[in-house]
């Protein structure tokens, strides 16, 4: 059995290693800036597009590969590519698997820079959703999570490469249009057609750049630490759609003073067609159409949603298998935001409601937070990348204290704020702060599957002592943690105990001031691991 458990470990280290180790999709080229000119209409589904990529160049480069889903016959969606242009001169290319092959002119050396312009036009077929909204009328939402900007907009589709943007809307005038960045203009043209133009000038991945167009109400909820907050809704349900986003600034306003400073020029929470509950686009929040109810219980989720802001926005992970730096930084946070308005009781209650959907995933699905096998970056967004990476943060702050783990978060933020990041460089950070080897945690919580399973059982022989044993029932791995105990004496007093569990069976001895009633393993709710009796 031990040597199976060390065989296991030092393959998990090799995988960690070489997932560590995977940084960008392209070590030769790194995207500055998209200019998306986009053109709608009412008569059909098919878009016009000129996308403009300002390319930097970090190694000789003579050929680059974009993103494009092409035109596939049987369905008559994708996109067809009419022109391509490299610093105004055509070039040959090739659009086959989903990808655009661009062959240059010449060979480019590091820090020459190019520009490259993509004429097509076709029906997308995912990415940007066109469709109608619960009341009938006719929407256009992007909605890019996780590689899914592809189907509309020529990119390097991975959020390794993040750039700054701009996006030229050309739609019907009857509609608003909201997207990344701050508003530049807003101009009527000819035929009834409008030009939209917003600007993003931070740099963002693809999955967070959108845009929204559909017939909205749209309300100024205030300003936010200087940023100004909005709420853009369907006119159908104006009044609901205000009530339910009206707590859209105060989120904003915590998470920069516990954080650091937000990145964005504004903040715009959505009502829109995205398929997820909450869409966390830089800037301009997409939420589910069926979120306005009118019964204004939605700032977990703005709260949750905002939170992301900072962690897979600003602080993006470098590779889809470390989504836990976005989700579970989000969600973790979100408790904290409730713990700081609402009280410790509904803190430890939405951390024990975490503990059971981690458990209920683990039985079926028994994997690692970070899993490097997942090719179906869907498949990432389960309870170990929300919940168990939630309650690592927990046992993290748990382990390091208040002011340590907060000091680290708020450096990691400071260090790698509009860029991206890995496992490792968060754990740099909280081991340099807390001034703690921390690998070992980090392996046992992120890297390998599961959690403790413990059983426990005690006999009292005196009126002093108490004897206590605790297994670990788990097939799997061994894990080391802490563990507080709470014995509740028959005269009414409590004790709590402290024991660190670090084997299969632990055995420990307590003194007592009295009769023991009963025994509660980790009252203050510290610890992720299910009572198996």
């Amino acid at each position: 059995m031990k040597q199976i458990y060390i065989l296991t470990i030092f393959l998990t280290n090799i995988i960690t290693l070489a997932a560590q180790e995977h940084h960008s999709r392209f070590e030769s080229i790194d995207i500055q800036q998209y200019i998306f000119e986009i053109h709608l209409n009412d008569s059909t589904d098919k878009i016009e597009g000129k996308t403009t990529v300002f390319a930097k160049f970090l190694k000789p480069t003579q050929k680059a590969t974009l993103d494009l889903v092409g035109f596939e016959g049987s369905t008559k969606t994708g996109m067809q590519i009419s022109n391509i242009l490299v610093d105004s001169i055509s070039t040959k290319y090739t659009h086959e698997n989903n990808q655009v092959l661009l062959h240059f002119n010449k060979t480019y050396k590091p820090d020459e820079c190019a520009s490259v312009i993509i004429e097509y036009s076709g029906i997308p077929a995912d990415g940007l959703v066109i469709s109608k909204n619960k009341f009938g009328d006719r929407t256009f939402f992007g909605d890019n999570w996780p590689d899914r900007a592809k189907h509309w907009l020529p990119t390097i589709d991975h959020p390794s490469d993040k750039a700054s943007l701009e996006f030229r809307v050309f739609a019907p005038e009857h509609y608003k249009v909201v997207s990344n960045g701050y508003l530049l203009k807003e101009t009527t043209l000819k035929k009834g057609v409008k030009l939209t133009h917003w600007k993003e000038m931070i740099p963002i991945p693809t999955k967070l750049m959108v845009i929204g167009v559909a017939r909205f109400e749209v309300k100024f909820i205030g300003i936010f630490n200087s940023i100004p907050v909005s709420t853009w809704v369907f006119p159908q349900n104006r009044d609901d759609g205000f009530l339910d986003y009206s707590t859209g600034g105060k989120p904003l306003k915590f998470f920069s003073e516990i954080i650091g400073q937000y990145s964005y020029e504004k903040l715009a929470h959505v009502q829109s067609k995205t398929r997820y509950g909450g869409m966390e686009n830089a800037g301009c929040i997409f939420y589910s159409e069926k979120s306005v109810t009118g019964k204004n219980n939605l700032e977990r989720l703005i709260a949750h949603e905002t939170a992301h802001q900072w962690f897979g926005n600003s602080v993006t992970e470098q590779n889809w298998h470390h989504i836990w730096l976005s989700e579970g930084f989000a969600t973790y946070f979100t408790h904290v935001y409730k713990q700081n308005f609402y009280g410790e009781k509904i803190f430890r209650e939405g951390l024990v409601n975490d503990r059971k959907k981690v458990i209920e995933f683990a039985y079926r699905n028994l994997l690692p937070v970070i899993d490097t096998t997942v090719t179906n970056y869907m498949r990432l967004l389960n309870a170990n990348s929300y919940q168990k990476a939630s309650w690592f943060l927990q046992m993290l702050r748990e382990r390091t204290g208040d002011s340590m783990f907060f000091e680290s978060v708020q450096e990691y933020y400071s260090v790698f704020k509009d860029s991206t990041a890995l496992t490792n460089d968060f754990r740099n950070i909280a081991e340099k702060v807390s001034k703690q080897d921390l690998e070992a945690f980090f392996q046992q919580w992120l890297w390998q599957p599961g959690f403790p399973k413990i059983n426990f059982e005690w006999k009292q022989k005196s009126n002093k002592k108490l004897k206590l044993k605790i297994t670990q029932t788990q097939a799997e791995f061994l894990f080391t943690f802490p563990l507080d105990i709470e014995l509740q004496l028959k005269n009414g007093k409590r004790e709590i105990k402290k024991v660190i569990i670090d084997d299969w069976e632990t055995e420990v001895l307590f003194q007592v001031e009295g009769k023991v009633e009963n025994i509660i393993l980790d009252p203050s709710v510290k610890l992720l691991f299910e009572i198996v009796q």
